[in-house]
């Protein structure tokens, strides 16, 4: 998931279009809206972010993967669903194996992020 899809993906989650988003954000432009989804524009900034969430009707959880969608970290699609799915893990935890380099293989499957979370959370 990268902020394009992310955008994509809670818009269409609210049928809304983008002029509707324009509206609901405040009279942020629908055509920069346009650019974020297709992924032309990059790296909103935290008001953009704030208007959008605020528009889009974001949970808490989602507004926090909006914010680091923003800031240009792509979240494989196993790690995404973790973090929608558990709530129960505290954000930080995802945030940190979201933009953590690893060496060798990334983890693929929802079972070997929730194993480095937890050797996150061991530490």
């Amino acid at each position: 998931m990268d902020l394009a899809e992310f955008i994509a993906t809670m818009r269409e989650r609210k049928e809304l279009s983008f002029r509707d988003l324009e509206k609901r954000a405040g009279d942020l432009d629908h055509a920069y809206i346009w650019r974020l989804e297709k992924g032309d524009r990059a790296a909103p900034s935290d008001d953009v972010v704030m208007r959008l969430s605020q528009a889009l009707e974001l949970d808490d959880r989602q507004s926090d993967i909006f914010r680091l969608l923003a800031k240009s970290v792509t979240v494989e699609n196993a790690l995404y669903q973790l973090m929608i799915s558990r709530i129960d893990i505290p954000w930080e935890d995802f945030e940190d194996v979201a933009t953590m380099s690893f060496r060798g293989e990334r983890p693929d499957t929802e079972e070997a992020w929730l194993k480095r979370i937890e050797l996150i959370q061991q530490m």
